[in-house]
Formats: C-alpha cells, structure tokens, sequence
C-alpha cells in the first residue's frame, strides 16, 4: 500500500534528493527541538508537585518557570530552523520540478500539444507544482515533526506508566483505522478538483484567446454558461474534499477528548490511591496534546499528500510523454552556409489514424523555389512541418542537405532554416524584439532592413513608437497583415539556408504579396525558398510547382508548363481567376 501511494511520486525524488542538505539540517533541528518539547512539562509537573507539597522554596519555582520559558524559547529557535530549512528546500524542488516540466513540455513533439489545451498545461505548471511543493516541503515538515514527536512522547510516557499509555493508545488505534477509510476519499476528491481547476484553466485561456470570436458572434452567454457548468463540478468536488477533511479533523478531536477523558479517568484513580501525583497528571495531559496537535496536522497532511498524488500524476503524462523527435547519439553536420537541397522522398505520414500524406517525392535543389499549392487541407502544410522536423515520417525519408533530417540534431537543422508558420505568432514585446527574436544582438538598421523586405516599413510610421512599440499579447494591436509581415520579417533577418513560408501571405492584399514575392525570387540562389499558398497567381515566378490533394502529388513542374497542360494547377488558376472577376462586379 505505501509503494502504491508514493508510486506517483517518483519523478519527484531526484529532485528531492538535491535538497538533502538542508533536509539534514532540518532533522537536526527537529531532534534536539523535540527533546525539549518533551522535557518542558517535566519541568512544569516539578514545579507543580513541589508547589502542592509546599517543600519547594518560592525562588526554586521561580527559577524552574525561568527554565521552562528557557527551553521554550531554544525550541522556538529551533523550529524555526526547521521550518527555514524544509520549506527553502521545497521552494527549491519546487523550481527544480517546474524547469523540468518546462523543458520537457518544449522538447515534446507538435502531435503531443495537438491534443493538450493550453489552460491544463498551465495548470499542471502551476497549481499541480504547487501541490506537490505543499506535500513535500512543509507537508513533510509536519508530518516528520508528527511521527518524531509522536513516537517520542509515547517512548516517554512507556516509561513513567505504562498501563495508563496502554489505555490511551486505544483510541489512537480507531483514529487509524478510520484514517484509512477516509484516505480513498480524500484522493478521489482531490483528484477531482485538480482536474476541475484545470478545465476551468483551459476554458479561461480559450475564451480569452478567442474572445473577438465571442463577441462577434454573441457567444457570451453560451460561454458563461459552459463557465458556470465548470465552477458547479469545481464546486462540488471541492465540497466533497472539505467533507473528507471535516470527516477527519471531527475524529482527530473526539480521539484527543476520548484520551483526555482515559486520563482524567485512569490518572484519577491513580491519585487518589496515592499512585500518582496532580504533577503526573499535568505532565500525561501535557504530553498528550504534544502527540495531539501533530495529530491534527495528519488530517492536513493526509488530504495534502492526496492533492500532491493527483497532480503528480498529471505531471508524471507529461515528463511519462514520449520524446519521438530526438538528437541521435552522433548527429551529423549541415554546411555552415549557403542553400540547402531538400527532398521529400516516398514520405507518408499519420495523424489521428488517418493518412494525411501518402507517398510524397519531391526534389528541391539548393538555391530553387518551390510553390506547394492545392486545396484546404490537402496536407501542403504538414511538408513545411516535416522539413524543420516539428514532425517526423512514419515512412520514407526527408532530406536536407542530402543528410537525412533523423541523423540531424533538430536545434542544429533548425538553425539552418527560417519559418514563417500559417498562424502567425508575436510575443507581448516591441515590434523590435519580435523580430529579432532568433537574433536578439541585431540592430535597428538590420531589423528595419528585414521590415522593408517584408512589406511591413511603409507602416511603421502609423506605430505610435515605431521599432519600439509594444504590440500586445499575440499581436493584438497590429492588424492580420501586420503581423504576417512581421512574422516574415523575423525569418528574413536571418540568413539561413531556406526560406519556409507556410500560406504567409493570407491575409496581405495582392499588391503588396506580388511586391514581396518580387523580392523573395530575386534572392534566387542565395538560399532554397518554400512557399506554401492557395493563391496560385502568387506562385507563378517560382522555379517549380507541386499540387497536393488529398496527401499526395497530383501534379508538378514550372508554372507555364502546368497552365500549359490543363492540369490540377490550371483548374485551381481558372477558378481564382473568376473569383476575382466576380468580386470586382
């Protein structure tokens, strides 16, 4: 049972172990401060029985109050120690556990995240951290103060009478057992409020990141309702761990009452028999309460340890997730510079069960473009994401360089390609740090040059800071155009060996796309350039062209020859073509 229990935490203990220094120094502190615990209402009960014997002088007493407070005040400093030493330690596991789960989150594969919201991973980040830092830092705190002072003043109440201790331990006997009844619910309810807290988290950041949806389509009462629908299961969840923990805590006090009751009980036949003196007495009861308020901290510990298992657990999916894109043991190198061949060669790949590319080739020779165009969802996408190894083939092969992309380790591939993702993304910084996100040491000069390439410079006079304006979480002060150029201009400020553009221009009139695509094509042979669109007259200059539809290659070659054959490519440049026309009416 104890295995099982401390089964979810075992990704914690490395961590843990880290902290063994101040763990030992907290042990040292709780000894010595227990032993003094212990000996304080000794030094009371001498006091008492002197002062009912009237055989003690009155400066005796003083000096045995002086030395009670004495050692009260040693073991306050002592606890103190203590409580600096375990809780320091559990803030650092804390941070400790919370890189790892960072670190290994960003090593995961796209298809992990595909299936993950955004509000759990957060939750798991921050109150699933939590809750383990609560259990193993000053949950372990007390419960190690519990089973040390609970052991030491039964050692000690054994000694002076053992008949009496014998009696009280009965009650202690049911606390347990009731203890483990309790347990089960206390996890299955904090289980439950880790993953309600985590449902109203992911429901939060959902609908703050699509909040203009919201509004756009009055969906705000649908969407407090669904909220309400959350806090009500939260609620209920959280109702049910408050009743486990009453449960526990109504017992803690009525086993404290039912053993104060043996010893008022026991303990006064023992006086009036003369067996025992009222000083015994004090010194039973006062040991009694040291071993009790531990006690009631084991209710809280209980339900802590409970939370701590449940969001373990959800930790352990994450650091339990497999890593499929990996570094090999000896990865091979890619030219420092200069334009990178790319080969798509029998590539298929799955996602969700469905085969969303079958059997792709295609040749790009270094310093060449190439268009990727079809229909939504053909899959145009998906090559772009296997080229910087955001996924990798379940057959065939990518190549880079003529290297395999397995035998490439993924930061040193991607260092060697720009992307321009088809949802654009900007942090909440200025227009300037965005951009040079990949090259933070670039100057204004560098960055205003890669804005001017990507269409973007004409509006920098509209930006009440120019460079230095800050654009808002996610970009929300530029319009959908901006940040693409902006986007665009990030990967353009670097000098890499291909250009990745994932359908970059969506959302960019047709003038300023043809000026930009202008300027990527006179690049020709300075770097390998990909360029992912629906619009086929944007793809027209290109050196190459290949259609996808339904995952695989329906047709490929320069855009004359494909015009020229009537083809795939000529239906989709027909159907554009009249689309415009008739928008223009």
């Amino acid at each position: 049972m104890l295995a099982r229990a401390l089964a979810p935490f075992r990704h914690a203990w490395p961590h843990l172990l880290r902290q063994r220094s101040a763990l030992l120094v907290g042990v040292c502190c709780l000894l010595p401060s227990t032993a003094i615990d212990l000996l304080i209402p000794w030094i009371w009960k001498q006091g008492i029985d002197g002062a009912i014997a009237r055989n003690t002088a009155p400066g005796r007493l003083a000096w045995i109050g002086v030395a009670a407070i004495a050692a009260g005040f040693v073991s306050g400093l002592l606890k103190y120690g203590l409580r600096k030493a375990l809780v320091g330690a559990s803030r650092d596991f804390e941070r400790d556990l919370r890189l790892t789960l960072h670190a290994k989150l960003l090593a995961l594969p796209m298809r992990w995240f595909a299936k993950t919201a955004v509000g759990d991973l957060t939750s798991r980040l921050a109150q699933d951290v939590e809750a383990v830092r609560m259990a193993l830092g000053p949950g372990s705190m007390y419960l190690l103060s519990a089973f040390v002072s609970v052991v030491a003043a039964f050692s000690a109440m054994i000694a002076v009478d053992p008949s009496l201790t014998l009696w009280m331990a009965l009650p202690l006997i049911l606390l347990g057992a009731a203890a483990l009844w309790i347990a089960p619910r206390l996890g299955r309810a904090s289980d439950e409020v880790q993953h309600g807290i985590a449902n109203i988290s992911a429901a939060s950041t959902e609908s703050f990141a699509g909040v203009r949806v919201l509004k756009a389509f009055c969906g705000e009462e649908r969407h407090l309702g669904r909220m309400e629908q959350l806090s009500r299961r939260y609620f209920d969840a959280q109702m049910r761990l408050a009743s486990a923990r009453g449960s526990m805590m109504a017992l803690l006090f009525l086993v404290k009452d039912a053993a104060l009751f043996v010893i008022l009980l026991v303990g006064g036949l023992a006086i009036r028999d003369g067996r025992a003196t009222i000083g015994d007495l004090v010194l039973f009861r006062d040991w009694l309460l040291l071993c009790f308020w531990p006690l009631v901290t084991f209710g809280w510990i209980v339900s802590m340890v409970q939370r701590a298992a449940a969001g373990m657990r959800r930790i352990a999916e994450v650091l339990d997730a497999d890593v499929s894109i990996r570094a090999p043991l000896t990865p091979r190198e890619l030219p420092p510079d200069g334009p990178l061949a790319i080969e798509w060669r029998n590539v298929t790949l799955e996602l969700a069960g469905r085969r969303v590319l079958d059997d792709v080739s295609i040749i790009v020779p270094a310093g060449k473009t190439l268009g990727i165009t079809g229909r939504i969802g053909a899959g145009k996408s998906l090559l772009v994401q296997l080229v910087a190894r955001l996924l990798d083939p379940d057959h065939g092969t990518l190549l880079v360089g003529g290297i395999d992309v397995r035998e490439l380790a993924p930061d040193a591939l991607r260092r060697r390609l720009a992307l321009v993702p088809q949802e654009p993304f900007l942090f909440s910084q200025t227009l300037h740090e965005n951009v040079a996100f990949a090259r933070p040491e670039a100057g204004a000069d560098a960055v205003g040059e890669a804005l001017r390439r990507a269409g973007l410079a004409p509006d920098l006079a509209m930006l009440p800071a120019g460079l230095d304006t800050r654009i808002g979480e996610r970009g929300v002060t530029l319009s959908g155009g901006q940040r693409q150029r902006a986007t665009l201009a990030r990967a353009l400020l670097l000098e890499t060996g291909a250009l990745l553009v994932d359908d970059g221009f969506s959302a960019v009139d047709v003038e300023t796309e043809s000026r930009i695509l202008a300027g990527l094509v006179h690049e020709n042979g300075r770097r390998t350039t990909i360029l992912v669109s629906h619009r086929v007259a944007a793809l027209r200059g290109l050196d190459q062209i290949v259609v996808i539809e339904n995952g695989r290659v329906v047709e490929s070659g320069a855009p004359a020859d494909l015009l020229e054959r009537g083809g795939a490519f000529a239906r989709l440049a027909r159907l554009q073509r009249l689309e415009a026309e008739l928008e223009a009416l």
